[in-house]
């Protein structure tokens, strides 16, 4: 009976051993219970609150960034392909190489505007002519 009390008073004096134990032993035991997880869970979410939020407005600046980024580069595409067009249309030959990259570069372009369904109304013609007369050129042979 003596021990019985002695460990009662053990228990009544020393609660935080208690509950550190009590929790060990849940964590070991092969029920599905993890307190220690659940506490550190905790502890580092108050601990890196600000962080993670920080962390969450650079990622959505990081999306905007790579979205601007992509425009960007539509955006030139297309600019390069319409003026490599209308320099045609004004008469004016072109390399071979000068072609290989404007037909590559048409590519890129139907495949980037496919993937983000862009309208193309415009580019849909100017993508033909070039393509005509490329082969044109080629059966030709007379690039610049």
């Amino acid at each position: 009976m003596n021990i019985v009390n002695n460990i009662l008073q053990f228990v009544i004096d020393n609660p935080e051993f208690v509950f550190f134990g009590g929790i060990t032993l849940l964590q070991i035991a092969p029920i599905k219970v993890d307190p220690w997880v659940k506490v550190l869970q905790w502890l580092g979410t108050m601990l890196n609150g600000d962080v993670q939020i920080q962390l969450d407005g650079l990622k959505a600046d990081m999306e905007n960034i790579k979205a601007d980024f992509d425009d960007k580069i539509t955006s030139d595409m297309r600019w390069n392909i319409l003026d490599f067009s209308n320099s045609c249309k004004n008469g004016r030959f072109h390399t071979k190489e000068e072609w290989h990259h404007v037909i590559s570069q048409l590519g890129e372009y139907e495949k980037m505007i496919e993937t983000k369904k862009i309208a193309n109304g415009v580019m849909r013609e100017e993508a033909r002519y070039l393509k005509e007369l490329y082969q044109e050129r080629c059966q030709k042979n007379d690039f610049l």
